[in-house]
């Protein structure tokens, strides 16, 4: 369906996250949030920015997703790789 969130009640059993910390995200893991209805959702990882992980949530469309606010967990992806130019980036702040 064209347009339309994943949006789970929880995470099933065989996609349930397993690691829980924010900073060993990296570009292509499947990261949990809830979303501000409260509703749990998943996203692949795609950069980090300034504020937290872009996520895409289905059909390009982008979610921030950031430790204190809405992350859950995560799951680590065969393909997964660092994003060490967004990093980098993020040092310089105006």
């Amino acid at each position: 369906m064209a347009g339309t969130t994943m949006i789970e009640t929880f995470p099933l059993r065989d996609e349930a996250w397993e690691d829980e910390l924010f900073d060993e995200i990296q570009k292509g893991d499947k990261v949990w949030y809830k979303n501000q209805q409260g509703q749990v959702c998943k996203g692949k990882a795609v950069m980090v920015g300034p504020a937290g992980w872009v996520l895409n949530i289905g059909d390009g469309r982008p979610q921030v997703v950031n430790e204190g606010h809405n992350y859950l967990g995560h799951t680590k992806s065969k393909g997964r790789e660092p994003d060490n130019f967004g990093h980098w980036m993020n040092r310089f702040k105006l």
